[in-house]
């Protein structure tokens, strides 16, 4: 019986005096957290007085003392715990610590060197140590104990991505980008993940130009080796400069007689950032050098369709071009023919005919030839269908537009072809003043697949409702719209005439600042820059905080640095844009080109 009272006696006490510890340690966090460290202190000190086994009161009682700068004290627990665990580095860094904070240097360094001094051929402790010198912010600690880990583990590719990190943080960006770059030596398969780590560095132009730097001289001490080439692409191509990337590029295709996919792809970057330039280059690259007829037959097409985007892009080409593109097209055609394989070449050049040459019948004979070969795959047959589509309501025969729309849209139900053809179908219902109708079909369309078309479709909703308002009387946005069909087909006159009447009957309307950019850009479209400038002019004078003020400042610089060639007052612009709408998408491009005008170097 004796023993089980003393039992029974003693698991009471057990349980008593842990439910106060872990009370005790409630409070002590609850003082810690709310930094009441003379509190927490005194708390954390009667824990660990009675657990000096338990890390965490050791290290809560430690950042206690030194918050409160009691030097004296943190030093005596650090020493209680070397003198308890002499293999345990991590003691011996806290109070190197200790010293740091208490700031006697010498102090720290000492215990900071004695511990690099100690290390041995293991890993696990390596990478302990230089995590524990990243925790006090001593970086170079870090850098200094996974170099002595390479060395005593004789292996110099360990620790890359740790010791990478380390020197970028601590901006040695030099030695961090040969770590990866050695890497990559002593592994050329690493080059994706390598490429991976270094995309997150580059939003830093001194590690843009360190890793450019670092190539150049690599590619030129080892011209045989297509790793670093690789690089120099990836890099180029990352800072969009492809006219950089395709020199290597052209560089690595001659080296090792390769098929010409690198350019393809590498021209097909450069085309859909609108470097027309150097996706031209490229194809004529290929057109010079590759002699299989399936490379020379798409190098070609995708050679006049740079061209054409590169013309088309700006309103002030000339007649002699456009001819020039209509022949490349009738060669292309004459020496490759019609067939299934060159339907992007048929449909673009039923466009140039459509909206350049003007020649509706030709752009329509064109597609419908298209749509009825044989075989045909379905989304091709689609596409071609959205294309005549849009050339009917050019043609003013909106009703075959809808039906060729509606086909589309039941033929790929719930595909992006399929989404594409119910809003082409909404905008057109828009055009026709149907806005009850057009507002029902975008609203399914917000939930579109396709980014692109829900945010159209978002706009052109919120475009009809801000416009119409609780009015029932659509007389104004019925007359908007229609000027909106008119400039797309074309009729710059009858559309330039309806916005006046809508401004003359309509004075102070809710559409005036759309009214204004709706002629500007028709007045651009012209080469008329004179008046388009007028016309944005007055976007911004009167109408400076609605949605279009932004793209209104933006095309006053765009006309003034490549139209009118002033510069002043393109910087004017381009100034007024970033001062005033620097929540715009376009303001990277508006500060690029400011600082281009200014003399930067970038």
């Amino acid at each position: 019986m004796k023993k089980i009272f003393f039992l029974i006696s003693f698991l009471i006490f057990f349980v008593s005096i842990n439910a106060q510890s872990n009370k005790d340690l409630v409070l002590a966090r609850q003082y810690y957290n709310n930094g009441d460290y003379e509190k927490a202190s005194q708390l954390f000190y009667e824990l660990w007085k009675n657990d000096n086994n338990n890390e965490y009161y050791y290290t809560s009682l430690l950042y206690s003392y030194i918050r409160l700068k009691e030097f004296n004290e943190a030093e005596k627990i650090v020493k209680k715990q070397i003198k308890k665990n002499k293999e345990n580095l991590n003691y011996q860094i806290d109070l190197g610590y200790v010293y740091s904070q208490n700031n006697d240097a010498t102090a720290a360094e000492k215990e900071f060197e004695s511990v690099l001094n100690q290390l041995v051929a293991n890993q696990t402790q390596i990478r302990q140590i230089a995590s524990k010198f990243l925790n006090i912010q001593q970086t170079d600690y870090a850098i200094k104990t996974y170099l002595k880990g390479r060395k005593l583990l004789n292996t110099n590719d360990l620790f890359v991505y740790e010791l990478g990190n380390a020197y970028f943080k601590e901006n040695k960006n030099k030695e961090a980008v040969q770590t990866y770059l050695d890497l990559l030596q002593s592994n050329p398969n690493n080059i994706v993940t390598v490429q991976s780590i270094l995309a997150n560095k580059l939003d830093k132009e001194e590690v843009q130009d360190e890793l450019e730097t670092q190539l150049y001289t690599l590619v030129q001490k080892k011209p045989n080796d297509n790793t670093y080439a690789e690089m120099l692409i990836w890099l180029f191509s990352h800072q969009q400069d492809y006219e950089q990337a395709l020199i290597q590029a052209k560089a690595l295709d001659k080296r090792n007689n390769e098929d010409g996919n690198r350019i393809f792809l590498l021209a097909n970057d450069a085309f859909q950032e609108k470097q027309y330039n150097t996706a031209i280059d490229a194809y004529k690259y290929l057109i010079e050098n590759k002699k299989d007829n399936t490379t020379l037959r798409r190098a070609k097409a995708l050679l006049i369709r740079a061209e054409q985007e590169k013309i088309t892009s700006r309103p002030n080409y000339t007649a002699e071009q456009i001819n020039a593109l209509q022949n490349n097209y009738t060669n292309y055609l004459n020496t490759y023919g019609k067939g299934i394989e060159n339907i992007d070449v048929i449909s673009n050049f039923a466009h140039l005919q459509a909206y350049y040459i003007h020649n509706l019948s030709e752009a329509i004979t064109l597609l419908e030839e298209a749509i009825s070969l044989p075989n045909i795959p379905k989304k091709a047959k689609n596409t071609l269908k959205l294309e005549l589509g849009d050339i009917y309501i050019l043609d003013d025969n909106v009703w075959e537009a809808t039906l060729l729309y509606a086909q589309v849209d039941k033929d790929e139900k719930d595909s992006p072809i399929g989404e594409d053809a119910r809003f082409r179908n909404a905008k057109l219902s828009y055009y026709k003043g149907e806005f009850e109708w057009s507002q029902a079909q975008l609203k399914i369309l917000k939930g579109a697949t396709t980014e692109l078309i829900a945010n159209d479709a978002i706009d052109l909703s919120v475009f009809i409702m801000d416009n119409l308002g609780l009015d029932s009387i659509t007389t104004t946005m019925e007359e908007y719209s229609k000027a909106e069909l008119l400039t797309l087909q074309n009729r710059n006159d009858e559309a330039l005439q309806t916005l006046d009447e809508i401004l003359k009957k309509y004075p102070g309307h809710a559409l005036t600042d759309d009214i204004y950019y709706k002629k500007a850009q028709i007045y651009f479209s012209e080469n008329n820059y004179e008046k388009a400038v007028e016309m944005l002019n007055a976007v911004l004078l009167n109408h400076k905080e609605d949605i279009l003020a932004d793209n209104a400042a933006f095309l006053l610089g765009d006309i003034y640095q490549n139209y009118l060639m002033d510069k002043e007052k393109a910087m004017k612009y381009y100034k007024l844009f970033i001062t005033d709408y620097s929540g715009s998408v376009l303001l990277v491009e508006a500060r690029k080109r400011y600082r281009t005008l200014r003399g930067d170097n970038i």
